[in-house]
């Protein structure tokens, strides 16, 4: 079996942050999302991945996963361009898959044994979830324990049960692709598609899920999905240089970084050969690799990679890479995107 991790999207809820990369490589608790979700179908006995790819500077992805060998997979691209739709991009990988395959959105997080899901018995299977918004996302309706009806981001309440990004097909998918006519916003919705294969009588399987999931569609998505993952994963571990600092709680202080005169407090994540001098670090928080952070306070943050922040006190806050935030004299909530420089 091999599982499509669909990498594509303008993340237009995530800008200024996704102006000049994918969304899906935003890092949380020291990972890009998406390499999240690679691992966690990897561990889950998958080894072979196609990945999709948009239009939004797709050799970043290529760049960073490479041919998947360093995560202990088979990396295949496949190229979508331009946006036109989740099933468009799912008909992308017909001469590439077997039988059956799983579809996985590369912005979700699920927190969900996929090895359960993998021995679906029906055309295809979904994963749902109870959310208090269901406008937000793809819906399905049941009635007698089937599903009967999916609708995409509907306008008007018809079902609380959310579609959470993660998918099981077999080939007959493809026909019913082949089938479809736009939607109103213009796309080859993937609920329509899986409504076509109940339309002709198809078995579709669901679960509906009872642990988190979090699709990082918005910055406050973003903090939430990296205070999770630290709270769950995070566990001691001090590789840097530490000098004259506390330290306390679940830590991951990775090589390379340095701590001199400062308190951090975990759950948090402090990268490579980054710098914490005369600094407040809370916890819920991650800083990625290359950075320094001089004079501040932050909690419940996310600071990308090679980021310099200089007498700032932050919280709930998301810093794109190589942007630098100085002088703030209050605490301060900033979104700001990459290649920054802003001064309080």
């Amino acid at each position: 079996m091999e599982a499509v991790i669909l990498h594509g999207g303008q993340g237009t809820r995530l800008r200024p942050l996704t102006h000049t990369g994918p969304k899906q490589l935003i890092k949380v608790a020291g990972k890009p999302i998406s390499q999240w979700v690679l691992e966690q179908i990897r561990d889950s006995g998958i080894k072979d991945i196609l990945l999709i790819l948009g239009d939004n500077t797709p050799t970043r992805v290529v760049d960073y996963y490479g041919d998947g060998s360093k995560f202990g997979v088979n990396i295949t691209y496949v190229y979508q361009g331009k946006a036109r739709g989740l099933a468009d991009a799912v008909y992308r990988v017909k001469d590439l898959v077997s039988e059956k395959f799983l579809v996985y959105l590369g912005d979700n997080l699920v927190f969900y044994d996929l090895r359960k899901f993998l021995s679906f018995k029906g055309s295809a299977s979904i994963l749902l979830a109870k959310v208090d918004n269901p406008n937000r996302f793809g819906v399905a309706v049941i009635n007698e324990n089937k599903v009967i009806r999916l609708v995409e981001k509907p306008k008007e309440k018809i079902s609380d049960l959310a579609l959470v990004g993660v998918y099981g097909f077999t080939d007959e998918i493809f026909e019913v692709i082949e089938k479809l006519k736009p939607s109103w916003r213009g796309e080859l919705e993937i609920t329509d598609a899986i409504q076509g294969l109940i339309n002709e009588g198809k078995e579709v399987n669901y679960e509906i899920i009872q642990g988190w999931w979090k699709d990082t569609g918005t910055p406050k998505d973003i903090l939430e999905a990296n205070s999770f993952l630290l709270d769950r994963y995070a566990e001691r571990k001090i590789e840097g240089e530490v000098e004259n600092s506390t330290i306390d709680g679940r830590v991951i202080l990775e090589k390379g970084a340095v701590v001199k005169n400062s308190v951090i407090r975990g759950p948090a994540y402090i990268g490579k050969d980054t710098k914490i001098i005369n600094s407040y670090i809370g916890p819920f928080t991650s800083i990625g690799d290359l950075s320094e952070i001089s004079g501040s306070e932050i909690e419940y943050s996310v600071i990308l990679d090679n980021v310099r922040i200089k007498g700032v006190s932050l919280m709930d806050s998301l810093i794109g890479n190589n942007s630098t935030v100085e002088k703030g004299t209050k605490w301060q909530k900033l979104i700001i995107g990459e290649n920054s420089s802003v001064i309080i």
